[in-house]
């Protein structure tokens, strides 16, 4: 049982050094919070959305999202990738704009399918 348990720890350590985000998740996930990860991460690289787009969207939804970890992140990523200050503005920028009007048609309990009928004219 010691042996087993050992091993386990093991494997542990050897995820979280892989990559420290793997800290956050209980030991008994790090393989597949890794696996998770790695995958994921290809939709930035390997996508159908240009890397630097993909991180321009990542970051205005950080952004609606109150993201304090991601903010930073997604804009390095950005920038790390040419995008310039007035870009990286516009993408939030849009994010807000999106959260406005989410508000305001939420707010007012505006009728969903009259909006939708709205966007058919």
């Amino acid at each position: 049982m010691l042996k087993l348990k050992s091993q386990f720890l093991t494997k542990t350590i050897k995820y979280v050094e892989k990559s420290r985000f793997n800290k956050v998740y209980p030991r008994n996930f790090t393989k597949a919070a890794d696996a998770y990860f790695d995958a994921s991460m290809q939709v930035y690289t390997n996508g159908r959305i240009k890397e630097k787009e993909a991180h321009l969207a990542a970051l205005a939804t950080s952004a609606a999202t109150k993201c304090q970890y991601c903010i930073p992140y997604h804009t390095a990523q950005a920038k790390r990738l040419g995008a310039t200050d007035d870009e990286i503005k516009s993408a939030i920028m849009i994010a807000a704009d999106v959260m406005r009007m989410s508000t305001m048609f939420y707010g007012n309990e505006f009728d969903l399918e009259a909006f939708k009928a709205m966007l058919k004219n």
